[in-house]
């Protein structure tokens, strides 16, 4: 009975863990500042809203463990005050179309990922992606561009 009871709780449980890590996306900040397009998906993807709002357009994804981050603070303040002293606006961060953010990438605001653009899987993304431009490492950098992509790109 008490092997039944143990294998019981851990499908219970690892169901519910394997929800959480896979599907749940997670919002530090106003949920308000935050669209997501129907078509997109998002695997437990981190949005931070504090300094901004963040656009997701129709068809982008990610991969796992995806960072987007509008809030910041500034290094040269201490204690407290680094902790709660940070821009309330400005920092916005757009998503294109059909865009691809590979797992383990970081996306720091203020920034606009162009419609059908790649970004590598561990990158930082800290500045504009052009719509179609495969983007890699810290800081992300260009590395090629999508031959068949455009700015509609189909969708």
């Amino acid at each position: 009975m008490r092997r039944l009871f143990q294998y019981l709780i851990r499908k219970i449980i690892g169901s519910a863990v394997h929800s959480i890590i896979n599907e749940e996306i997670r919002v530090w900040g106003d949920p308000q500042r935050l669209k997501i397009a129907p078509t997109a998906q998002m695997v437990n993807t981190l949005f931070n809203t504090s300094s901004g709002r963040i656009e997701v357009g129709e068809y982008a994804f990610t991969g796992h463990n995806v960072s987007i981050l509008t809030g910041t603070h500034d290094y040269r303040l201490i204690g407290e005050e680094r902790l709660s002293v940070f821009p309330k606006e400005g920092n916005d961060i757009i998503i294109g179309k059909g865009v691809w953010i590979a797992s383990n990438a970081i996306v720091l605001g203020p920034c606009k990922i162009g419609d059908n653009a790649v970004v590598a899987a561990g990158s930082l993304v800290k500045g504009d992606v052009p719509s179609g431009a495969i983007v890699a490492g810290i800081p992300a950098k260009p590395i090629g561009f999508l031959e068949n992509a455009s700015e509609t790109g189909g969708l």
